[in-house]
């Protein structure tokens, strides 16, 4: 009996000891998994951390970049670089289609306001490609959803009527978005002309669009569809430059164009362009006037392209010294003139080169031998041109070029004028207006100049101009007559 107890005592004890183990190893597993678990809560707590973290940085990145914008706005809107008639402008960075007008047909745009605007203005839509088209402002809807009279630097929402914008061509088009996203609405009526490929006159107007568009790249900048747009509003600006304009041993003159560098690229000679008057001139007087630059260059994007990626320069800085300043490297510029929309407004090959540009042949060996020293740049140097008396020499020359124009299809018309300088017009060459197409120009100037020269005796030069180039056709077919024509004149 004792030992049958003994035995008994001794198989509880080891049961006991088997249920301790087999509860502490349960206890241990559960205890990993909790573990497990309590990290991965906390991986999942520091991960959500970390994003409102970054959240909250993109914010106070985006409201700083906002103030920013709107200190960049009122230096623009008070001061050298407002847009003649500017009193506000929005870049429309919303196109809500799902929102109803109040009046049918109205369009909705959403955007921040730079300046003041008031409900009933008439004012203008800058998009696409630089047309400009006249809209009214019918409501205004502040960022807490109220219709109001007048909105100064806040988020608004603005009603505009559909005014000129045209309907599409093709009636299976989607008219639900006549507004371009990043459209430009403003007072400022400026002067962009997309049939003028030199935009005259824009940079005296102020490049409304160019210039609200430059103020909020710093927002947007990264967005492809505004990147876009703003490399067109560029592409469609006049832009102005400092230089110094020496005289030459030929009689012509000599520029020298400026070149700048960055911080973040001192090793880079870039192209300084101004989008305002007041803006060059600033610059010139404080900066580039103590290099011998003291005079303004206009140019056209293609000019500046030309320019920006010769051998002295490396690329473009639009506005150096702000309010807001844009660069333009020279690998940028190059894929910018391969786009349609350059290629379109400045001809295939315009920006390879200086003197195609600046109003050359774009050959630059034909550019020296027909001008001797490349084209004669417009508004350097006062220069009287008149219709050539009928020498005997003149009249040889006369049959010389008809006869070679009659066997070019190419040339339409040919008038030769006489060009001398107002200060000295005994140094007189030929001005030769071609009427063709800008690919045969350079062969047939070429041609023009072979069949020229064995007459070519009291005057020894001839120059060449592209009809469709010059700045004013009508003068000069008022006071001209044309040498040869196969049009009936």
């Amino acid at each position: 009996m004792a030992l049958f107890g003994k035995k008994k005592k001794v198989d509880e004890n080891t049961a006991q000891t088997a249920e301790n183990t087999q509860s502490n190893s349960v206890t241990d597993e559960m205890k990993v998994i909790l573990e497990a678990r309590e990290e991965e809560q906390q991986e999942k707590e520091a991960r959500a951390l970390e994003r409102q973290l970054e959240q909250d940085a993109a914010t106070k990145k985006q409201d700083e970049m906002n103030e920013q914008v709107k200190i960049a706005a009122g230096k623009i809107l008070n001061g050298a670089a407002k847009a003649e008639g500017m009193t506000f402008f929005l870049v429309c960075d919303e196109i809500p289609l799902t929102a109803e007008p109040e009046t049918e047909g109205n369009i909705i745009v959403r955007g921040d306001i730079r300046g003041t605007v008031k409900a009933g203005t008439d004012v203008y839509l800058y998009q696409g490609d630089g047309c400009k088209y006249s809209v009214r402002i019918e409501k205004i809807k502040n960022d807490k959803r109220d219709f109001v009279d007048e909105a100064t630097y806040e988020r608004a929402e603005l009603e505009i009527t559909r005014g000129d914008i045209p309907l599409p061509d093709d009636p299976d088009q989607s008219v639900e978005r006549p507004v371009d996203r990043f459209a430009v609405i403003t007072d400022a009526p400026g002067i962009e002309d997309m049939a003028d490929p030199r935009c005259r006159g824009m940079a005296k107007a102020g490049n409304p669009r160019t210039i609200a568009m430059l103020c909020e790249y710093g927002r947007f900048g990264q967005i492809p569809e505004f990147f876009s747009a703003t490399m067109d509003a560029v592409m469609t600006s006049e832009l102005l430059t400092p230089v110094r304009i020496a005289p030459a041993k030929n009689g012509k003159s000599n520029i020298a164009f400026a070149g700048m560098s960055t911080r973040k690229d001192p090793n880079a000679s870039l192209l300084p362009v101004f989008t305002h008057f007041k803006l060059e001139k600033d610059a010139r007087e404080k900066a580039f006037s103590k290099q011998g630059m003291n005079k303004t260059f206009s140019l056209s994007f293609a000019q500046a392209a030309a320019i920006g990626r010769d051998q002295n320069h490396q690329g473009i800085i639009v506005n150096p010294g702000g309010p807001v300043s844009v660069t333009l490297p020279a690998k940028l510029i190059g894929d910018m003139v391969n786009t349609r929309l350059f290629k379109a407004r400045f001809g295939e090959g315009s920006a390879e080169n200086a003197s195609l540009a600046l109003g050359g042949t774009g050959n630059r060996a034909l550019d020296e031998f027909i001008g001797k020293g490349g084209p004669q740049l417009s508004g350097l140097t006062k220069v009287v041109i008149r219709n050539p008396l009928n020498t005997p020499e003149f009249l040889a020359l006369e049959k010389a070029l008809k006869q070679y124009c009659g066997a070019h299809a190419s040339i339409s018309r040919l008038m030769i004028l006489i060009s001398a300088p107002e200060a000295d017009q005994k140094r007189q060459s030929y001005l030769a207006i071609v009427d063709c197409s800008e690919e045969a120009f350079a062969s047939e100037c070429k041609g023009l100049a072979a069949a020229a020269k064995p007459f070519m005796k009291s005057v020894r030069t001839i120059q060449f101009q592209l009809f469709s180039k010059l700045a004013d056709k009508e003068s000069f077919e008022k006071r001209s007559t044309w040498l040869y024509s196969k049009l009936p004149l």
